[in-house]
């Protein structure tokens, strides 16, 4: 491994001259810089990336955890997250919790143990904040934190639930379901209520019946929506807290011969790519993923920045609403 000692050797300068000149510093004349940085290339330099992170108590590592990495909607955030930090300086490390919180406090604390600058963290159900707050590094959150101390990136998802429901009232179904994802997850919870306040605002009633929980899954909702299909009163349309379900219910429709959206409407949550493809042209909420990972790097940089105080920030980003061919 060739060291600063070695091109320091060959240019004939200490090895302070060197490291200056590597670090870019002013105090290093322009021809002995040029000579140094020849040098280094030549020779095949690589900077010790451990010993630099020692020097700047930096390591330029973040954390993303998300529960799914494998959801077209968590991909997405990952990437935005990645090009982000790769612009700032940043290696990103990404983990899976597979929805498991005990995967996830885990993960959190492996992630602690590598000394990463801060963590972006999608959690997989309601947490404490003060449990975050105990690893002692600046953490970025998406979830709505409320007025907690916790810095957010979050779309609006009470709104964006309330309308596709209302659009769905609006193109005349009156018996609605709603299928959701994991039941702890606190964005599954705000769209279920948001479900349930406009039925009862447009006068329509909210049956337990149509109510389901299970995995963000194609065959989840294939599954689940089959069941609702053989209740004595089945519903005519459904609102699917992402669209990964919402595309197996839309499977289920074709596989039995179920006019869309003529006899049943479908809705998703998310706007993943494959949504506006012409064989599905699948009706939804979109969450603007760029941004949302954007927006997450940004406030962790400035978390990073002012640790170890806290900078509070809150990013609720608006939803749009895409009307498709499933309503």
């Amino acid at each position: 491994m060739i060291t600063i000692k070695d091109i320091a050797e060959r240019a004939g300068v200490s090895y302070a001259t060197v490291s200056r000149a590597l670090n870019n510093r002013s105090d290093v004349s322009s021809e002995t810089r040029k000579l140094i940085m020849e040098l280094a290339s030549e020779m095949g330099y690589q900077p010790n990336a451990i010993a630099r992170s020692l020097v700047k108590r930096k390591s330029m590592n973040i954390a993303l955890i998300v529960p799914d990495v494998s959801n077209p909607f968590f991909a997405d955030i990952t990437m935005a997250v990645n090009s982000a930090a790769e612009n700032a300086g940043y290696t990103t490390m990404v983990c899976n919790t597979g929805w498991d919180q005990q995967k996830e406090q885990e993960k959190l604390r492996i992630m602690v143990e590598q000394r990463v600058d801060g963590i972006i963290l999608k959690p997989t159900g309601f947490f404490k904040p003060e449990t975050l707050e105990a690893y002692n590094v600046p953490i970025v959150v998406f979830w709505h934190a409320g007025d907690d101390d916790l810095s957010y990136i979050e779309v609006d998802h009470e709104t964006g639930s309330r309308m596709a429901v209302q659009h769905l009232v609006d193109r005349g179904y009156k018996h609605i379901a709603y299928i959701g994802g994991q039941e702890t997850s606190p964005s599954n919870q705000i769209r279920l209520l948001a479900y349930q306040q406009t039925l009862q605002e447009n006068g329509l009633v909210v049956d337990p019946k149509l109510i389901s929980f299970g995995g963000f899954r194609l065959e989840s909702g294939y599954e689940r929506f089959g069941k609702m299909m053989h209740l004595p009163k089945p519903p005519d349309a459904v609102f699917c807290s992402n669209d990964i379900i919402a595309l197996g219910v839309l499977q289920y429709t074709r596989e039995h011969n179920i006019r869309v959206p003529q006899d049943f409407g479908i809705i998703g949550f998310d706007d993943i790519n494959y949504a506006s493809l012409p064989q599905i042209e699948l009706s939804t909420v979109s969450q603007p993923r760029d941004k949302l990972g954007e927006e997450a790097l940004l406030a962790l940089i400035r978390e990073m920045e002012a640790f170890p105080e806290r900078t509070r920030q809150r990013v609720l980003i608006a939803p749009e609403l895409k009307v498709r061919s499933t309503t």
